[in-house]
């Protein structure tokens, strides 16, 4: 009986010396309470969107009807692709190597700075203090960082209701 009560008393301890479960901490920055930046400041003459260079680099706009994306070299996507984001029309956020053609040619002038929300036609991008890029809409969203990137989860529309 006393072998079995100290097997109790050391399972117990173990058990309560373990290390919790640890779920993936929420991968998308909190932006609500950056501020707002003057889309007028991003606009190219003649081009339509919202465009800035991302702290890696790349060159970033959201346009048409809200389409948004990065183009450049990007961490973490496979090789030889060279764009991430959403085109209107497309089921979900990837990698893609037609991107780069269904994404306007624009040229960004200017850097986003940290902590500045540039939206427009209801997608978002922002730069976080630690230098990632992160872009929404709706549940649609990437991240860029300087190590690797990450999209939302595809087929979002199909989830269990």
């Amino acid at each position: 009986m006393s072998r079995a009560l100290g097997l109790v008393v050391a399972l117990t301890a173990a058990l309560a010396t373990a290390p919790a479960a640890v779920a993936d901490p929420q991968p998308w920055p909190n932006i609500r309470f950056f501020a707002a930046a003057e889309p007028a400041a991003f606009t190219v003459a003649g081009a339509d969107g919202v465009w800035f260079r991302a702290p890696g680099g790349q060159n970033c706009g959201i346009w048409g009807p809200g389409s948004f994306g990065c183009a450049g070299d990007i961490p973490g996507a496979p090789p030889g692709t060279a764009a991430l984001g959403w085109v209107a029309g497309d089921r979900a956020v990837h990698y893609d190597w037609t991107v780069p053609w269904r994404m306007p040619q624009t040229p960004a002038q200017a850097p986003l700075p940290p902590r500045q929300l540039l939206t427009h036609r209801g997608s978002s991008c922002a730069v976080t203090d630690d230098g990632h890029t992160y872009c929404e809409r709706g549940p649609l969203r990437f991240l860029l960082s300087p190590v690797g990137s990450r999209l939302s989860p595809p087929w979002l529309d199909l989830a269990r209701r």
